[in-house]
């Protein structure tokens, strides 16, 4: 389970927050990738593909795949990553543009592929990187997404086979236009976001729909205004019980479709803010109501007879205008950044990894840290 959204300045310059939910770990680190970088996608075996190179003539080396996409990265990107690989989960480029992917269990169904057409696909995992990589925009993405290929491959484990991720995307640019991508019954589906809000299942369009039963919610407080029905004069007004009276109703669970329409209600009610770090720091409030405890969330027991229980791992939120990227961890609430508008990269630059630190870390108050005293 995941929950992305969207929320702007006062000027209109996007955030995109998302946290990450999963019922085990996903090794997770901090990847900083300059452009130049060579990804290797997933083949259909779980590997990934080896590369032969070659020259045009211009003199221009071109590497390619040959068992699934190989590319060289045209931005430099940052985002977290998953199953300790070059593996983006979720993440943004030196342009602005943002890209995340989100559970989609029992709807996505990748395409069924020639032989011959494998070396021009790619894994779901690697979809992020590939659009990070070389796109700036979501009008883009709209025009060459068209023509992509999504494998049936997923990185091995151990040795052994990988499962195939279903999954969703969750793309926004710098200019706050939001798109998803699903992969249905083999088919790409790309739907329009304006809303800018994802969750999981069901399809994107059924979302949409379903906002429909919710047209009566409201961040205003209610009141009513009791009538006498035979001379039509009002008798008194009856008054809430408590503030948040235009919202009861909003589903609290963490269900897709109540978490759905929950963002959409917090996102579409909240005051925007001038500054964009003010903007940032609203958003991980938003997606506070979003954050599963581990325990409220079983779905079954595992071979060691333990609850599997879906939590959340970590809560990301992107700048898309200034490329600075936030994050913060299940166990650790400290805000990190990576800035990476002034990230300085030089050309003998390789990908680095820095640890998400999942340990709290705790500012203690003593005697010495008042500034002044109390008058």
């Amino acid at each position: 389970m995941c929950t992305g959204i969207q929320i702007k300045t006062t000027g209109g310059d996007p955030i995109y927050a998302r946290t990450m939910e999963f019922s085990s770990p996903l090794n997770s680190a901090v990847l900083v990738i300059p452009a130049g970088h060579l990804f290797k996608a997933i083949d259909i075996d779980g590997n990934p593909t080896a590369v032969t190179q070659g020259k045009t003539q211009r003199g221009i080396t071109i590497t390619t795949g040959v068992t699934a996409l190989a590319w060289v990265s045209k931005y430099a990107i940052t985002g977290i990553n998953g199953m300790a690989r070059e593996v983006i989960a979720d993440g943004i480029n030196s342009e602005g543009l943002a890209v995340g992917s989100f559970y989609h269990n029992g709807y996505a169904e990748y395409m069924k592929i020639a032989p011959a057409d494998l070396k021009f696909s790619l894994s779901s995992v690697d979809v992020p990187a590939w659009l990070l990589s070389n796109y700036t925009t979501v009008a883009e993405v709209k025009i060459y997404i068209k023509n992509l290929k999504i494998n049936t491959g997923a990185p091995n484990v151990n040795g052994k086979q990988g499962i195939t991720y279903p999954l969703h995307y969750n793309i926004h640019d710098a200019q706050g236009n939001a798109l998803v991508i699903e992969c249905i019954k083999g088919e790409l589906k790309i739907y329009d976001n304006p809303k800018g809000v994802l969750t999981n299942n069901p399809t994107f369009d059924w979302h949409q729909t379903n906002l429909r039963n919710y047209v009566n919610l409201s961040p205003v407080d209610k009141s009513v205004d009791t009538t006498d029905i035979a001379t039509s004069t009002k008798k008194d007004t009856i008054t809430a019980l408590g503030l948040g009276s235009g919202l009861l109703g909003l589903p609290g669970d963490f269900t897709p479709p109540s978490r759905f329409i929950r963002a959409i209600a917090f996102t579409q009610s909240v005051f925007p803010f001038e500054k964009p770090l003010d903007a940032v720091t609203q958003a991980f409030h938003i997606l506070s109501s979003f954050d599963i405890p581990k325990g409220v969330s079983r779905s079954g027991i595992d071979e060691k007879g333990e609850p599997i229980c879906d939590t959340t791992l970590w809560t990301s939120a992107a700048d898309l205008k200034n490329k600075i990227y936030y994050f913060h961890s299940r166990n650790n609430r400290t805000v990190r950044m990576v800035d990476l508008g002034k990230w300085t990269f030089t050309p003998q630059s390789k990908i680095t990894s820095y640890d998400i630190i999942d340990k709290q870390e705790v500012v203690q108050i003593n005697s010495k840290s008042a500034l002044a005293p109390l008058n």
